[in-house]
């Protein structure tokens, strides 16, 4: 199993109670892994303005808080653009996680998750959990927030399987099951031209054998290692499939990885990541493959 390391997490802030969705995760993933903690705050501006200070004070109290709790956490408030400030931070300290709160609204922008949360989610090579905004009510009931059980949706490459180790990982320390499901699109999601009727029944029937058979030789390697898993080959939309299987298995987190890239298209995600993103109603977690990752060109 590939060297997965969970010891250093970055938690961004802004200090609304949106952004707070974070903790119950956070509480229930650090005493696992032994985590060290990084509460960051962004500011803009003079030092001694109010505002900077309130969110000083917030940061502090944030991570004072998590110290009560017996976790190792420190306060971290960078000035300048949030975007650039969370990307270097994470560099530059080897921050093995990025933990975001996706600001969703209601209505016509309901599925909107925040220019900066987007922004990083595309430039960093850093894995991320991205969790859903919530309720300030459900976020105070909720101390910890357990996740028994995480959906990793496959495609068959290798770049598919980059965040599978990290379900795996997860699934050993937390005690989760694992529902693999691969997704065959319908007619037209791969190729307008491609006929339907008898032609693309063949094809479905194919391609299905040949996916049941890889799922299954995963998931028997991983069921001989203890981990409970079941696995699935559905037809459709692969976006919207994911997020309505996720939902009716009733998972607590989505884990797969983006064929997205950094550095010269550094604002692309894999549109199939993207659509999940906005339409999941359970945290995200996002991997990129290394080779995925392509470095800024020199000036």
């Amino acid at each position: 199993m590939t060297d997965i390391r969970l010891q250093k997490i970055l938690v961004t802030l802004d200090g609304s109670e949106v952004a707070e969705s974070v903790l119950p995760y956070i509480r229930s993933l650090a005493p696992s892994f032994g985590s060290h903690i990084y509460a960051m705050g962004s500011a803009m501006g003079k030092k001694d303005r109010r505002v900077n200070r309130l969110l000083e004070d917030y940061i502090n109290r944030i991570a004072s808080s998590l110290r009560e709790e017996g976790l190792k956490a420190d306060p971290v408030v960078l000035y300048g653009s949030a975007v650039d400030k969370i990307l270097d931070h994470a560099d530059k300290n080897n921050i093995d996680l990025i933990v975001m709160a996706t600001h969703g609204r209601s209505g016509i922008s309901r599925w909107w998750i925040g220019s900066v949360a987007e922004k990083v989610i595309s430039a960093t090579k850093t894995p991320m959990l991205l969790v859903p905004a919530r309720k300030a009510d459900k976020i105070k009931a909720a101390s910890k927030q357990a996740i028994s059980k995480i959906v990793v949706p496959l495609d068959g490459s290798d770049t598919g399987q980059a965040a599978l180790p990290y379900a795996e990982i997860l699934a050993r320390e937390l005690g989760a099951s694992i529902n693999l499901i691969q997704i065959i699109p319908s007619p037209g999601t791969m190729d307008p031209s491609m006929p339907g009727g008898s032609y693309w029944i063949k094809f479905v029937e194919a391609v299905s054998d040949t996916a049941k058979y890889y799922l299954a030789g995963i998931a028997e390697k991983l069921s001989n290692q203890g981990i409970r898993i079941t696995y699935e080959v559905i037809t459709g939309d692969p976006a919207y499939k994911i997020v309505k299987y996720a939902e009716q298995a009733n998972a607590s987190l989505i884990a797969m990885s983006t064929h997205g890239r950094t550095g010269i298209a550094r604002w692309v995600l894999g549109s199939v990541t993207d659509k999940v993103l906005h339409g999941a109603k359970v945290p995200v977690l996002i991997i990129r493959p290394p080779k995925m990752v392509i470095s800024e060109p020199k000036s």
